[in-house]
């Protein structure tokens, strides 16, 4: 009878994963599978000259690789890394039960082509380019949406860098979130471009901004110099305002509070790029250097690689055309005719022939997938910069570029390897010492991890809840849309009745959606009233046969055991990707050391108590053992103390437990009963173990 109950449980399981892949595909599924871009094939032909190339470096240095996971660790690992969240139950026993040999390989390609890889690439650059959902006057969702959409169509990483270099016109408008990357620095496109080279290109030039920089050869010339590209952009896009004709004699006319909401509604409705770039800029009043002087107007010039050539505006005839003479004349103007400079760099930087471009991302990508970079730090290669494995560094430039910057397809690769299988190190290196990779690193959760693995602790699917990519930033859309074609007094009626205020409008939209699907709630419900107490009579009798035979009406039904009904009432279980950026201060992300979006780069992963206090007294006991979750449904149909403990393993640490482990927990329900088991849950969603990523 247990053989049947085991066979049968894990043909439930398998069948719920494929219920999951026919129904309807999720609109953050990646538009095309891998498979159909590239056969698995090549990818494997190159994840094995990667390894080839980490054996020789590691013999060079007298050192063997690690061995090879086992299936468990594999699958927990595979899911983490390429979806961002542990996976369920059903992923892992199907994993498990599967005999054939290249299972491994098959379940990278499936994951990379689930909706959950879009969302969990979606945080990663979130946090890189500092994604905030509110930003003063701008709505930063438009950005977050263009991210999203670039990701599930697979964008070339070049071609994504240069339509957010050169983004221009209204930052709210429908399909034009690519200008919130500058916008991210509205009036300081300085910061701008250190952000920029510092993130593209690895280059830390935000020290040569007041002097020379003090531990590289930057100078403060050449800073200003790389500054010019962004001359004389503009943060408003005038032509973006409505028809404003006889607005100043209707706001005369109107209460204080009306003018003020009037006037932030157009800060609003102007907020985006206007300026191709000039390819001029000052150097500051105080410069102090010998080479040039204050107020100097400096022309456009690249770090290193290929010279730039922009086209300045024509002398007349006569005039001196040395760059002395055109810097001269330049003085002379109060402001430079824009000549596309942004265009320029936008080129030169994504070149294939940009020393840096390929290898800088190539090396991110590294880093996100084994935990560290060949070199490090990412961001500050230096003349000498040399990675602990030169020749894999320079065949993981060149896989970049014969990808044509496809990081999926990098990703693929990567995850291929045989390294992506290896067991990690017990112990970090000696201080100062480098990482060698004789298996990926040891490293605790993101917190958008974090949070989208206790997720799936509560639904059977976590990845079917992912909005659509323009979900957060529709209202938006749809508001600029109507205030550009508003005139005067039709601009004073949506201020009047709360048109003109986004954020109104996204809660009455959310609560109408609410109203809707809790009366969808309720109609499932009463179909489903009869099959629950057919299900609670079979729970009683201890028959399992039955239970799971329930279990699968109600599946096709549409209200799977752990499913919650009411999406509405649950907006706040989206995974992290989808909430809003970032999440408030007191949101279990934030406890976990989510980035605040302020720098590049900020996000923890240090343990503090608030964390263990989270769990203990917050997310676990309301969300996961006292409420309608996956988790607690799976172990309220267990058939006896045994299943439940494996359950309550398979389900948080994706692997059976050890004979120790199994006897000293059926020995404690034995004699204390079922709610030995919320222990044991909470147990293990609080052990070294679950927080980090082996």
């Amino acid at each position: 009878m247990t053989r049947f109950i085991r066979a049968l449980a894990l043909s439930l399981a398998c069948a719920g994963v494929a219920v999951a892949q026919t129904r309807v595909q999720s609109p953050q599924r990646p538009a095309r599978s891998v498979e159909a871009v590239r056969p698995m094939a090549q990818a494997m032909a190159d994840a094995a000259r990667l390894d080839e190339l980490l054996a020789r470096g590691l013999q060079r240095l007298s050192e063997e690789a690690l061995p090879v996971v086992d299936d468990a660790t594999f699958v927990r690992r595979a899911h983490l890394t390429l979806l961002g969240r542990i996976a369920t139950l059903a992923e892992t026993e199907a994993f498990l039960a599967d005999t054939t040999a290249d299972k491994r390989h098959v379940l990278v390609d499936r994951l990379l082509d689930g909706a959950g890889r879009t969302s969990h690439f979606a945080n990663f650059w979130f946090e890189q380019l500092r994604v905030k959902s509110r930003q003063q006057n701008l709505n930063g969702e438009p950005f977050a949406h263009f991210l999203r959409e670039s990701i599930r169509n697979d964008m070339p990483f070049d071609l994504m860098v240069r339509e957010m270099l050169t983004a221009e016109g209204p930052a709210h408008k429908a399909d034009n979130g690519a200008t919130g990357m500058l916008m991210r620095d509205a009036n300081m496109p300085h910061d701008a471009m250190a952000n920029a080279l510092r993130l593209f290109l690895g280059t830390r030039l935000e020290c040569a901004q007041c002097h020379n920089h003090p531990f590289d050869h930057w100078t403060q010339k050449e800073f200003f110099e790389m500054a010019a590209f962004f001359g004389g952009i503009r943060y408003r896009d005038e032509n973006a305002l409505p028809n404003l004709v006889g607005l100043r004699t209707e706001l005369a006319q109107a209460p204080e509070r009306q003018r003020q909401q009037v006037q932030n509604l157009l800060r609003r409705m102007n907020q985006g790029l206007d300026g191709s770039g000039s390819g001029v800029e000052r150097l500051p009043a105080d410069y102090k250097y010998e080479d040039q002087k204050p107020g100097t107007a400096v022309m456009a010039s690249t770090l290193f690689g290929a010279e730039v050539k922009l086209k300045y505006p024509e002398q007349k005839k006569g005039q001196s055309q040395t760059r002395a003479a055109q810097q001269a004349r330049a003085r002379q103007r109060d402001s430079s005719p824009e000549i596309d400079s942004r265009t320029a760099l936008a080129e030169w930087m994504t070149s294939k022939k940009n020393p840096q471009f390929a290898k800088v991302i190539a090396n991110r990508m590294w880093a996100r997938t084994f935990g560290a970079g060949v070199v490090e730090p990412l961001d500050d290669w230096k003349k000498d910069t040399e990675g602990v494995h030169p020749e894999l560094m320079a065949q993981l430039e060149k896989l970049m570029k014969n990808l044509d910057y496809d990081l999926r397809q990098f990703e693929r690769v990567l995850a291929h390897t045989q390294l992506f299988q290896r067991e990690s190190p017990a112990a970090d290196p000696a201080p100062g010492q480098a990482i060698t990779f004789r298996g990926p690193v040891l490293r605790r959760m993101t917190a958008e991890q974090m949070w989208d693995s206790l997720l799936t602790l509560v639904f059977d699917d976590v990845d079917d809840r992912l909005r659509a990519p323009d979900e957060r930033a529709k209202t938006v859309y749809e508001q600029f849309a109507e205030l550009s074609k508003a005139d005067a007094k039709e601009m004073l009626a949506m201020v009047e009745d709360g048109r003109g205020n986004p954020m109104a409008r996204m809660d009455q939209q959310r609560q109408e959606e609410a109203r809707r699907q809790l009366a969808a709630d309720r109609e499932l419900q009463q179909r489903a009233a009869p099959l629950i107490r057919q299900l609670a009579a079979a729970r009683r009798e201890g028959d399992q046969r039955k239970v799971a035979e329930i279990a699968q009406q109600l599946q096709i039904i549409g209200l799977p055991l752990g499913q919650r009904a009411a999406r509405g009432r649950e907006g706040d279980l989206l995974r992290a990707s989808d909430l809003t950026q970032p999440a408030a201060p007191n949101h279990l992300l934030r406890q976990f050391g989510q980035s605040d979006r302020e720098t590049v780069d900020s996000s923890s992963a240090a343990a503090t108590v608030p964390q263990v206090l989270t769990l203990l007294n917050g997310f676990l006991d309301q969300r996961v053992l006292d409420g309608a979750s996956a988790l607690r449904s799976a172990l309220d149909t267990a058939s006896d103390g045994e299943r439940r403990v494996r359950i309550a393993f398979l389900t948080t640490l994706n692997r059976e437990p050890s004979a120790d482990e199994a006897r000293d927990w059926r020995k404690q329900i034995a004699i204390h009963g079922d709610a030995v088991v919320k222990d044991l849950v909470w147990v293990l969603c609080n052990s070294n173990e679950f927080r980090f990523v082996r």
